[in-house]
């Protein structure tokens, strides 16, 4: 059987309030122990590395001369070259490489579970689920087939059918932090947090290295506002991503509800210096401001928003208001020039 390395199965969303996930391999690449050392020197080298464009390169060399090639490794030039195409998002030419694959390989469960991945990256939630399902016909103990067929269940909306997969995953794979993370998520659908929060604590004690089970326990507490927890919890996942501005804003967003408008500003700080271009960065710090009583910079911040993301309809509403108190305060301020004098005689 083929195994990805640098397999992704989770990835938590754009806002701390509804993490939304994505199951598959993004990007993957196989790993091979077969390869003679004579294809060091040429397009393996490429094929098998980190470098997307590399291996795209590497992998094109391969298969212009694949004849040579055994079939395990003429299934794994195609599968690394798709998995290439599909962490540049070119989820067409992915599922083209994927589809020659498992021409070579037609139940590769590994290789059926990446092109699902790339269905459902593109959209098409039906030829996904096809392929999950073939997946798990083929290896119907792989705990990862199941989980990522039960997030094209979950993105369907059929939360029941997603549980059962996550039921199934966890079984497989007792210490899954994702499998406990993803059930919990749907958990929340159905509106059930004591299950929820036993998922998410479990997930936390299966894997305190899971950046993403720390933001997703987070996000419950912040649903409860119980900030101290959260405060914590996403303090955790920061540590664990210190490059990513998404983990400093939800943990700005803590200390926000929290009332620490201080400590607020400072993770929202840290969230724009890795990353200037991050609106919702912006728009939380200038939130954070006004919670301060600091409106100029609360004005700066929220023209920053709208210039990096013009409809956001929040940082408009805020700037909007923040206009409206600064205007109010310049005409309540006493005038700045000196009182009249009579005139001289």
């Amino acid at each position: 059987m083929i195994n990805f390395s640098g397999l992704r199965r989770l990835a938590d969303g754009k806002s701390m309030f509804s993490l939304q996930f994505r199951f598959g391999a993004l990007g993957a690449a196989l790993a091979f122990a077969s390869i003679s050392a004579a294809h060091a020197k040429d397009g393996w080298t490429g094929c098998r590395g980190a470098d997307v464009d590399g291996r795209i390169a590497g992998c094109t060399q391969v298969i212009d001369d694949l004849a040579k090639e055994s079939k395990h490794n003429k299934v794994a030039a195609y599968a690394n070259r798709a998995g290439a195409y599909q962490a540049k998002g070119d989820w067409d030419h992915a599922i083209v490489d994927f589809t020659k694959a498992l021409e070579f390989d037609p139940k590769s469960a590994a290789v059926l579970a990446a092109r699902g991945a790339t269905y459902q990256g593109k959209g098409d939630l039906d030829h996904a689920l096809a392929d999950y399902n073939a997946a798990v016909a083929a290896q119907p103990k792989d705990a990862s087939a199941y989980l990522g067929r039960g997030g094209v269940y979950y993105v369907k909306g059929d939360y029941d059918n997603a549980i059962a997969d996550y039921d199934a995953a966890v079984k497989l794979s007792p210490k899954s932090a994702s499998a406990y993370v993803a059930r919990a998520i749907a958990w929340r659908q159905k509106g059930d947090a004591v299950k929820e929060l036993a998922d998410l604590d479990e997930a936390v004690k299966n894997d305190r290295r899971s950046a993403a089970s720390f933001n997703a326990r987070g996000a419950y507490y912040q649903s409860k506002k119980d900030y101290e927890h959260a405060v914590a919890d996403f303090g955790e996942a920061a540590k664990l991503e210190p490059k990513s501005a998404q983990a400093h804003n939800n943990l700005g967003l803590a200390y926000h509800g929290k009332g620490d408008f201080d400590h607020a500003v400072g993770a929202f700080d840290a969230a724009i210096k890795l990353d200037p271009t991050y609106a919702p960065a912006y728009l939380n710090r200038a939130n954070a401001y006004r919670g301060k009583h600091d409106l100029d910079h609360a004005k700066q911040d929220y023209e920053t928003a709208l210039k990096l993301k013009p409809e956001l309809a929040s940082a408009k509403k805020g700037l909007e208001e923040v206009e409206k108190l600064l205007a109010k305060k310049a005409a309540a301020a006493p005038s700045a020039l000196p009182p009249p004098v009579g005139e001289a005689k």
